[in-house]
């Protein structure tokens, strides 16, 4: 068994001033399979989650949010970390699912490059 991919997200939400709210979402991501740990700080408005990359993503995250009927933080700057979030994890996932190869093992590859 592969070992885990152990990412730390802060996320910004919309909504969770009551405990009430703060209590759903954690009942919300804490059975789904790869969480490890969720904190809510409602008063703040975000969470901290915790999580094996290789069995959740931030994507899938981020769905399971709205689908408790919460709304992701729309500043640019909690927009971009978002994405930039999804793009690295899928690059990473991308990374670890490609066979491992060297650009210079072959001396014909070699010499066929051009150097500017």
């Amino acid at each position: 068994m592969a070992e885990p991919l152990i990412k730390k997200r802060k996320i910004a939400v919309d909504g969770i001033k009551e405990q009430k709210n703060a209590d759903k979402i954690n009942d919300t991501l804490k059975n789904k399979e790869g969480i490890i740990a969720i904190k809510v700080d409602n008063q703040r408005g975000h969470l901290r989650v915790e999580y094996d990359l290789r069995k959740i993503n931030f994507e899938t995250i981020e769905k399971s949010i709205i689908e408790a009927g919460f709304e992701l933080s729309m500043k640019k700057m909690e927009k971009l970390k978002r994405e930039m979030a999804k793009f690295t994890e899928q690059n990473e996932l991308d990374n670890l699912a490609a066979a491992p190869s060297s650009c210079c093992s072959d001396p014909k590859e070699k010499s066929n490059r051009t150097f500017y």
